[in-house]
This record gives structure tokens, C-alpha cells and sequence, in this order.
């Protein structure tokens, strides 16, 4: 039996589905995002990007080796607008531009705050949108973590009292739109990211979810 999966857009190239948190992308593992999807199509789609385990969203298959070329490009064109929601530690300013190098390599994340608020076992947080204009290695979690405000529930940069226990890592790429990049089509998807977020009251109060529906323009 398999799991209902949320396939938010699917034609004959591409397949765009939501990844659990607490799920590998791709890897050795009998129990990938990317066989529960091929055993779900009965393809041999692959994905064109990967999520960490502890993070939530969208990930986009390719059906096929020149649609998983031609996505490729677009994400190394950075042509594939990806937005994110995280909750981190601390109070969090209006809006933060984080340009901090990661091995080595430029980074830039731009951070907006959407609301700050107290959850029981963490204190003081704030539920942030992160935009990237760069894609390296964990850079939400390490630039995040440089600037001081590590993610709830990141055990691997936190701070030694900052770990919250139970709940998994906080982050989802809860939004993501590109132009298909072999039809031209312009394609769109969203959703909340989940009941750990949704559930805690001061996010549930502070109508987060219109955010999904805002224009990647606002950047």
C-alpha cells in the first residue's frame, strides 16, 4: 500500500510532489521520496533537486532524461523561484540580508519576518520566509545560525541550549513557481506546511498562510 502522495502538478515531462519531513530525497535507502514516487507513477522519474531529510516541500521529478537536463539547467540558472518558512530561535528584526560565504563560496539569503512569538520549551521565535539567490549546501540553516538565529529543532547548527526536542527541524520550501522549461508554461505551487507549524497559536494567528498567495515579486 502506498501513501497518498500530493502531486501538485504533473504533465508528461515534469512531476512536482510534496516531501514529508523525516524522508531522504534520493539515496540508498529502500524507503526514498524518489521510489515512492517512481513505484507511484510507474516511471523512472528523478529528481531534478534535493530537500534534507528534516525539511518539507516541493521537490520536481523529471519523467524523462531531457526534461531532468532541462530542469537541471534551471536550477542552476537560479531560474526556479523557491520560497521557504522557517521558525527560528530568538526575536527576529523586519527583514535581514545575509551575504555570509559558505565554504568558501558567496551566499546570499534574504529573511523576512512574519511573525514573533513564545512557544513552551523555546522561548522567545519568530516564523520567517527565507528567499535564496544562492543554493549552497544547508544555507538557510547556516546562515541562519551564523546571524544568530538558529532553526527550532536543527540539532546540527544550534546552539548548545537551543536544541527543541520532538518536533523535527522547522523549515519547508512551502512555495515554488519557474517557467517549464520545455513548454515555456509558467507553473505555480504552494501549500501550508504542515501541523507542527499550524498548530502552534501565535502562527496560526498571524494569517501566514495569504503569504502563499503573494507574488515572488515582492523580493
Amino acid at each position: 500500500m502506498i501513501d497518498p502522495v500530493n502531486i501538485g502538478f504533473e504533465d508528461d515531462d515534469l512531476l512536482i510532489a510534496w516531501k514529508p519531513h523525516g524522508m531522504l530525497t534520493s539515496g540508498n535507502s529502500n524507503a526514498t521520496f524518489r521510489l515512492l514516487i517512481q513505484k507511484l507513477t510507474q516511471t523512472a522519474a528523478e529528481p531534478c533537486h534535493r530537500l534534507d531529510f528534516g525539511t518539507s516541500g516541493w521537490v520536481v521529478f523529471g519523467k524523462h532524461a531531457k526534461a531532468v537536463t532541462a530542469m537541471n539547467r534551471a536550477f542552476e540558472q537560479r531560474s526556479v523561484n523557491k520560497r521557504y518558512v522557517a521558525l527560528v530561535h530568538g526575536t527576529f528584526p523586519t527583514s535581514m540580508d545575509i551575504r555570509l560565504p559558505i565554504s568558501g563560496q558567496s551566499a546570499h539569503s534574504r529573511v523576512e519576518c512574519i511573525e514573533n512569538g513564545r512557544i513552551a520549551g523555546a522561548g522567545d521565535v519568530a516564523l520567517v520566509e527565507v528567499h535564496l539567490f544562492t543554493g549552497r549546501t544547508h544555507q538557510i540553516r547556516r546562515h541562519l545560525h551564523g546571524m544568530g538565529h538558529a532553526l527550532v529543532g536543527d540539532d546540527r547548527y544550534a546552539f548548545h541550549d537551543g536544541i527543541y526536542r520532538g518536533k523535527g527541524l522547522f523549515l519547508s520550501a512551502w512555495c515554488m513557481d519557474f517557467a517549464h522549461p520545455l513548454s515555456g508554461a509558467r507553473i505555480e505551487v504552494g501549500q501550508l506546511p504542515g501541523k507542527k507549524f499550524t498548530k502552534i497559536p501565535f502562527v496560526h494567528r498571524s494569517g501566514f498562510e495569504k503569504r502563499i498567495h503573494l507574488s515572488s515579486q515582492s523580493w
